[in-house]
């Protein structure tokens, strides 16, 4: 188990002792990458911080009975986006778009590519599978098959063929969009495709769970299943590497890249709350520094 996930089962376990100071403690982290999320997908910032409210409300009352299979910010951020869709369904009756759907191109901010909105998956279209039992045994295999393509991706520095699945499996593009995009030939970008998908395949091959299970799946569940585990953005300790400055150049590049191309909602909302950290802890340290060459003076005798 990670340090990640030790530190936020101990967390959920002293939530469901009752305990206010973990309680608020938890608030405290993730209140405010929530905020940043849902203030850019909804008008009113008053709107944004009834959404964020109801987020922490839904999750107190199913804390005692939670399992987690992701971390804690993944959880909250997942009952967050849930509560805009409805929200935005019922109250603005429009559509949103909630995959990563910010891609413009030049230099005008006014003009907005063709990628600019990727359509949500249809969740009638993912139910390529039967429900229950078979169903979850299914969605488990696939989730660990594409972790385990994205880590390996991750830990051998391929992140030009991690760019492209994000790209066609995450935000569904076409491989000659993805190309133009990377600008890369349209042909690389298909290799890539068909080398992944089979070493999804193979993983699920050796799954002994779903042996005698028929594996069947379309792209949207692959988008699905990748988005609501997050499987490829970055810790927050690797965005605030990037904030800093201190990540290899391939590492950099591929950070930027999931937070300006791809325009990862998640990760941005969790970045500029670090940026707004960072910006609070410096003026309170300037300050620090003010008083701590001034406060002297104050005890003078005056002459």
């Amino acid at each position: 188990m990670t340090d990640t996930g030790q530190t936020d089962r101990h967390l959920l376990e002293a939530i469901r002792r009752g305990d206010a100071d973990a309680w608020i403690r938890l608030v405290d982290e993730y209140q405010g990458r929530l905020l940043r999320f849902a203030t850019a997908r909804v008008p009113q910032l008053a709107d944004a911080e009834d959404l964020v409210q109801d987020t922490f409300a839904s999750f107190i009352k199913v804390a005692r009975t939670l399992q987690i299979e992701s971390s804690l910010e993944t959880y909250l951020f997942g009952i967050l986006r849930n509560e805009i869709v409805n929200r935005l369904r019922t109250r603005w009756a429009r559509t949103v778009c909630l995959i990563q759907d910010i891609y413009r191109t030049g230099t005008d901010d006014t003009t907005v590519d063709t990628l600019a909105c990727v359509p949500a998956p249809d969740a009638s279209v993912s139910r390529c599978i039967s429900h229950g039992e078979q169903y979850e045994l299914q969605r488990q295999a696939l989730m660990e098959a594409l972790r385990h393509l994205i880590r390996s991706l991750q830990e051998g520095r391929k992140f030009r063929d991690l760019k492209i699945c994000e790209l066609v499996f995450y935000c569904q593009i076409s491989n000659a969009n993805v190309a133009r995009l990377l600008k890369l030939d349209h042909v690389q970008v298909r290799v890539v495709k068909h080398r992944c998908l089979k070493r999804i395949r193979e993983h699920l091959a050796q799954n002994d769970s779903i042996k005698d299970v028929s594996i069947s799946y379309s792209e949207d569940l692959l988008t699905e299943i990748w988005e609501a585990q997050r499987l490829s953005c970055p810790k927050r300790s690797t965005l605030g590497a990037f904030l800093l400055e201190t990540l290899s150049p391939e590492w950099f590049d591929y950070v930027d890249f999931h937070l300006a191309t791809m325009g990862c909602h998640f990760c941005r909302a969790s970045f500029k709350d670090l940026q707004e950290q960072q910006t609070s802890e410096q003026s309170t340290r300037f300050q620090q520094r003010i008083l701590t060459s001034t406060i002297g003076f104050l005890t003078k005798p005056q002459t």
